[in-house]
């Protein structure tokens, strides 16, 4: 059950790396093309802001979640990854939760309530095939 879980919230949060990384990297492009400023600041470094820091967290929750696999592919506990994963999951919770609809809301709480069953299972046992 333990590869399952941690299955799901790898699959959970790759999607949620691209779509955030997407979105992210999108309004970069808005703020490029309407030349947006955002309190004053110039629009070049809102824009290369939002693109970098969309990069950078897709590729942070891409990673965390071929750690994830990784450690499902192995049956192992991913205590450290999964932990890092529930803190992320946690704040995108929130923001899905606020922002997002009902929809989102529940698949973001699916992989959470898949991470923290990772987290607490404490079974030695192997997967069974």
């Amino acid at each position: 059950m333990r590869t399952l879980a941690l299955l799901i919230a790898a699959v959970g949060i790759l999607l949620e790396g691209l779509v955030i990384g997407f979105t992210l990297f999108a309004l970069g492009g808005v703020i490029d093309a309407y030349s947006m400023s955002m309190a004053g600041t110039d629009p070049s470094l809102a824009q290369a802001a939002l693109k970098v820091g969309g990069i950078v967290l897709a590729a942070f929750l891409v990673v965390l979640a071929a750690v994830l696999a990784a450690a499902a592919a192995r049956d192992r506990h991913a205590r450290k990854a999964a932990f890092a994963a529930m803190i992320v999951q946690c704040a995108v919770v929130v923001i899905a939760g606020l922002a997002l609809g009902w929809a989102v809301f529940a698949g973001t709480l699916i992989v959470l309530g898949t991470l923290l069953y990772a987290l607490l299972d404490d079974s030695q046992q192997p997967a069974t095939h």
